[in-house]
């Protein structure tokens, strides 16, 4: 799982189902950066 920034929040990579963001070659990051909220689509708590 990689992270990256767009539009000041922090998305999944691969982008879930549950975000329409489009990935378009931001710079991947190992964990989630500092400093940017996440998005809540992509950082949604499952269930269990």
């Amino acid at each position: 799982m990689k992270y990256f920034v767009k539009n000041d929040k922090v998305h999944k990579y691969p982008v879930p189902s549950t975000c329409n963001v489009k990935y378009t070659n931001e710079n991947l990051h190992d964990t989630p950066p500092k400093g940017y909220e996440k998005c809540d689509h992509c950082f949604q708590s499952g269930n269990g």
